[in-house]
């Protein structure tokens, strides 16, 4: 692999789109298991455009970024911002795995087209264009994005509304500013710097943590509300086992934001290491909790 596509993977963000794309996968396993359907082909041609989006839309967020990403300590030394790729790379690559996105997904999958199509006009427009340096509500305005993967996975395979993965999807979004704040909080000094509002900037980490204490509450509560329903696809041994799987997960969220909350300097970070553990788990225990259904 020459050195100029590997720098292109690494812009590309590989362990965030990665983890968005198990979402998508998710979704997909989860929407054949129910429709009791075995579909390999449509498997991989939709986790491909998934993949693609994910990649086109993270390369030309980092071409909005650049400048951005050339004052953070953080950031500074990622491919585009260090001058190890050329900003017409970026973009260019992007603007292409995009269009191949959108594409597949017209061709397969109307609905799941629509999902792709508003998850990038989200993340490149809505966030990283027109609010990541304007508004506190920048990562609320983008959490959007966070969500279609999934919901592109599930519909490319049926159109019927579904109450688990609306939950599932709402997880998703409650949980990215629970994310991303923390790691915010971490390098506030960094954001500052670079003139990016984010809102541990403009609050101090003790009143960010406040804010999140809702967003906590929410994202726990709607994690237990999704395995309610969820249990509704097992048998009554089954189901239980599965809810008690969801009610834990959620009590190991919350918990670790409260000890974030007490002790902020301490375990701001291990916050931040919890939130990417618990949407891990969470979505691979779709997966697997999903290929029981048939059975």
């Amino acid at each position: 692999m020459s050195n100029a596509v590997k720098d292109f993977i690494l812009m590309t963000k590989p362990r965030v789109w990665i983890f968005l794309l198990i979402t998508g996968l998710a979704g997909e396993i989860f929407s054949l298991c129910i429709l009791k359907k075995l579909d390999y082909f449509g498997f991989i041609f939709v986790a491909i455009y998934i993949a693609f989006g994910l990649m086109g839309s993270e390369s030309i967020s980092n071409y909005i970024d650049i400048d951005i990403d050339r004052k953070m300590n953080r950031t500074k030394n990622r491919p585009l911002p260090s001058g190890k790729m050329s900003p017409k790379e970026a973009l260019y690559g992007g603007l292409i795995l995009v269009a191949l996105s959108l594409l597949m997904a017209y061709i397969y999958s109307p609905l799941s087209f629509l999902f792709m199509l508003t998850g990038i006009i989200d993340y490149d427009i809505v966030y990283a264009k027109l609010t990541k340096r304007k508004t506190t509500l920048n990562i609320i305005l983008g959490a959007y994005s966070g969500g279609a993967p999934l919901l592109a996975g599930f519909y490319a395979f049926t159109d019927k509304f579904n109450i688990v993965i609306i939950l599932w999807f709402f997880i998703i979004f409650l949980w990215t500013p629970l994310h991303i704040w923390s790691l915010s909080i971490r390098y506030r000094d960094d954001y500052s710097n670079a003139s990016v509002p984010m809102l541990p900037v403009v609050l101090t980490p003790k009143k960010t943590m406040m804010v999140l204490f809702p967003v906590a509450i929410l994202t726990s509560f709607t994690t237990i509300l999704s395995g309610y329903f969820f249990m509704k696809y097992f048998n009554e041994m089954l189901s239980f086992t599965i809810f008690s799987v969801y009610i834990m997960m959620s009590v190991y969220l919350f918990l670790e934001y409260l000890l974030a909350f007490i002790k902020i300097d301490e375990r701001i970070m291990k916050l931040f290491v919890s939130t990417n553990i618990f949407v891990g788990i969470f979505f691979l225990s779709v997966a697997i909790f999903s290929f029981l259904i048939p059975l």
